[in-house]
Parts: structure tokens; sequence; C-alpha cells
């Protein structure tokens, strides 16, 4: 089972109120706080469906085993684009901390064992926790379709007024247009 947690939150949204209600067409402060809801809500909504992370953030990966891939061409994350490795630790049923960073390297996105280096055995009832930066970098370098997606988002649920106002069956319960933009974007495997 795969666990992540957010450790370091994003320290900017990857839009600003302005550019929001920019394309919503809304001149007034009346509704800054709705629109500010909905900025939220759709980079949460986004994020998890896409696994991406927008804006760089500090997030912990928590397996209970090792995924069998990790031997082989490495272990797929939970989240994208992965920008740094900080930690591998394996922790005990006592919650007794060893740190293993060393033996791993990052390849494409994946958790690789480094040449040469055995793979330590999780603890009994112990489990992996693994600390990684993932994100874009900072608000400005967040890619145009996502920016784009992100703003149709909001624009959908502002229109309707509700946050869940879509069908959560159906493309996760993204409207067409956003969920094209992150079918245009998912790896293709050969």
């Amino acid at each position: 089972m795969t666990t992540l947690t957010v450790i370091s939150p994003a320290a900017e949204a990857p839009l600003s109120l302005d550019a929001a209600k920019t394309f919503l067409r809304v001149g007034d402060t009346a509704e800054d706080a709705l629109i500010s809801d909905l900025l939220q809500s759709a980079r949460q909504r986004l994020e998890q469906v896409a696994g991406l992370a927008l804006v760089t953030q500090t997030v912990q990966v928590t397996w209970r085993a090792w995924p069998s891939a990790i031997q082989g061409r490495g272990a797929r994350l939970p989240i994208s684009p992965v920008r740094q490795l900080n930690s591998v630790r394996l922790i005990d049923a006592d919650g007794i901390a060893m740190l293993y960073s060393d033996r791993f390297q990052l390849l494409c996105g994946r958790l690789c064992l480094r040449p040469w280096s055995m793979l330590p055995p999780v603890p009994s009832g112990g489990q992996v926790e693994i600390d990684i930066q993932a994100g874009f970098g900072a608000a400005s370098d967040v890619p145009k379709d996502l920016r784009e997606a992100l703003l149709l988002l909001i624009g959908a649920t502002y229109a309707t007024r509700t946050p869940n106002a879509f069908d959560l069956a159906s493309h996760a319960g993204l409207p067409e247009s956003v969920q094209a933009i992150l079918d245009a974007r998912k790896e293709v495997r050969l």
C-alpha cells in the first residue's frame, strides 16, 4: 500500500487570485473568498486526479514493503514531476529509523537502486519512508496547458457555484475539457 503525505506544502499557489478573476471576468472584490476557495479546491482536485504537484513541495511516500519493480527498472513514485530525492528510511516496528539514502537514486521519476547496492529488507512490522521534492518549480514554471486546465476547472465550478457539480464516476469528476488536457499528458507505455 502506498501513502502520500505532504510534509511542506507549496509556498505559493499555481495561479494568482488576479489571474483567476481575470479569466472569470470578475472585476470587484465581492467574491474573492469564493474564488480563492475554488482555486484551492481546483488545484487539489487536479493534482490528485493527475498525480501531479504543480508547484514545488516536499512529500513523503510510505510503503509497507518494497514494490517489486524496485530491483528492475525502478519503482514509479505516485507523484510527478519528482525534482529531488531527500531521504530513504526504513522504520522498524518500534519507530526507529535507519537511513539508506545513499543506496538509491532517481531516474526518470522512478526510485532505483544505485549500481552494486543491495536492497535493505523492510523490518517486520516496519515501513519504508521516502521524502522527495516534487513539482514543476515556482508558479511561473507550471506548464501553460496545466494552467489552462486549472482555469477551466475554476471556471466550470464558478459557473455552477457548487464544488462537486460534476459526476465523479466519469472522468474523475472533471469537465471534459480539463480531462482532455490531462489525457494528452498521460505517459504512453510501449
